[in-house]
C-alpha cells in the first residue's frame, strides 16, 4: 500500500529480519524524547525481543519514504472488527515532511475490514494529540500504565466513516457574498481547522428519538456539540445532552463518524456519533444565547419520522446544509443497524 504525497512516497511491507537492528535503533532514536521527559517508553520497544515479536506475529510493518527505511509500526487485529496500533514511529530527520500522517492513512487502508480503530499516547505529548486528532482520532480517557507513577496515556479511537461532505456534494442556499467566498479548489483542506464533535441518536424508554427544531432557519438536528479542550467523547456528550436537552444518559453503542470540510469557515469538523438512552425524567435544558436565539426546541418522534424530517427539510442557512447532511446520515445508519443491543 503506497500513499503519494509531493516530494515522497510513503510504502508499507512486511519487516524483513535484516531489517530489525536498524528498526530498533531508530524507534530508540525516535522515543528518545519520551524517555527523556517521562522516564519511559512504548514498553519492551528498546529490546530485540520487542522487534522480533512483531516480525514473528505478522504485527510489524515497516515504513519506507522513497524506497527508504524511515520507521515501522505494531498492528493489532483485537477481532470483530477492531485494529489496534500499539506503536508508530519515524526516524527524528524525516519527521515533520508528512511522512507519518501518510503512514497512518497506508496503515488503515491496508486493512479494509477495520470497523474501529485505537491507540494510546504521552498526556504530555501535544504534538501527538494533535497529529492523531488530525487525523480522526478522538480521545475517549486517560489511563496510568504504573499506579506508582504519574504518567498518564491519552486513549484514542477513530470511528467507521459515515459520510464524507464538503461544499460540491451539497444543495446550497445562495448568498450575496457567495462568488467572494472561497471555493472547493482554491482552499486548501490540509490548513483548515480543527473542531470535534459529539452528537447522539437518543431514545427514550418509548423509543421515541429526541430532535432539535432550529426554527430560525427551519431544519432539525440532533443534540450534541462540541468537544471541549481536554474532554473526552463520552463526557462531552453526556455534558451536551445535559445543556440541550436536559438529559441523563446511557452510552449504548458507537455508530460511527461524519467528516465535514465547512470551506466558507475554513473548518474539518470530525462528528462522533452514539447510540444513547434516556435516564430517568428529563430536567430543564441550558440552551446558550445563541441556541435560544436560533429557535432550538425538543421534540420527540419516531427515528422514521426523524429521518422524514430530516430529509424535507431545506435549511436557509450555510451551515444548516451541513447539518442536515450529517445527521441524515447518522440517523441513516442507525437505521440500517437498528437491531444492534
Amino acid at each position: 500500500m503506497s500513499i503519494i504525497q509531493p516530494h515522497h512516497t510513503v510504502t508499507l511491507a512486511p519487516v524483513r529480519s535484516e531489517d530489525l537492528g536498524t528498526l530498533r535503533q531508530i524507534a530508540i532514536a525516535a522515543f528518545a524524547e519520551d524517555l527523556k521527559r517521562y522516564g519511559v517508553m512504548p514498553e519492551g520497544i528498546e529490546t530485540s525481543a520487542w522487534h522480533e515479536q512483531g516480525a514473528d506475529d505478522g504485527s510489524y510493518l515497516a515504513i519506507f519514504a522513497d524506497g527508504q527505511l524511515v520507521g515501522g509500526a505494531r498492528v493489532f487485529d483485537l477481532g470483530e472488527g477492531s485494529f489496534r496500533i500499539g506503536s508508530l514511529f519515524v526516524a527524528p530527520a524525516r519527521q515533520g515532511q508528512g511522512i507519518g500522517a501518510n503512514a497512518l492513512s497506508a496503515i488503515e487502508a491496508a486493512y479494509p475490514q477495520a470497523r474501529r480503530w485505537s491507540l494510546d499516547t504521552p498526556a504530555g505529548s501535544e504534538r501527538n494529540q494533535r497529529f492523531y486528532s488530525h487525523a480522526g482520532y478522538v480521545k475517549v480517557g486517560e489511563s496510568h500504565p504504573d499506579p506508582h507513577s504519574d504518567f498518564r496515556l491519552v486513549d484514542y479511537i477513530k470511528l467507521p466513516l459515515l459520510a464524507l461532505i464538503r461544499d460540491a456534494e451539497l444543495s446550497l442556499p445562495r448568498r450575496e457574498h457567495q462568488s467572494a467566498s472561497p471555493g472547493p479548489q482554491s482552499a486548501d483542506e490540509h490548513t483548515f481547522w480543527l473542531r470535534q464533535a459529539a452528537r447522539a441518536v437518543l431514545l427514550d424508554h418509548r423509543g421515541r428519538m429526541a430532535l432539535m427544531h432550529v426554527s430560525r432557519d427551519d431544519y432539525h438536528k440532533l443534540p450534541g456539540g462540541g468537544i471541549e479542550a481536554g474532554e473526552d467523547v463520552h463526557a462531552a456528550l453526556r455534558r451536551e445532552l445535559r445543556e440541550e436537552a436536559g438529559a441523563e444518559v446511557k452510552i449504548v453503542r458507537e455508530l460511527g463518524m461524519t467528516v465535514e470540510y465547512v470551506t466558507e469557515h475554513l473548518r474539518k469538523q470530525f462528528s462522533y456519533a452514539y447510540e444513547v438512552r434516556l435516564l430517568g425524567e428529563l430536567s430543564a435544558a441550558e440552551l446558550t444565547a445563541g441556541e435560544q436565539a436560533a429557535g432550538f426546541r425538543l421534540i420527540w418522534v419516531t427515528p422514521q419520522e426523524a429521518l422524514s424530517l430530516m430529509e424535507k427539510d431545506r435549511p436557509k442557512s450555510y451551515v444548516g446544509a451541513f447539518i442536515q447532511a450529517r445527521d441524515r446520515a447518522i440517523v441513516q445508519a442507525y437505521l440500517t443497524h437498528g437491531d444492534a443491543q
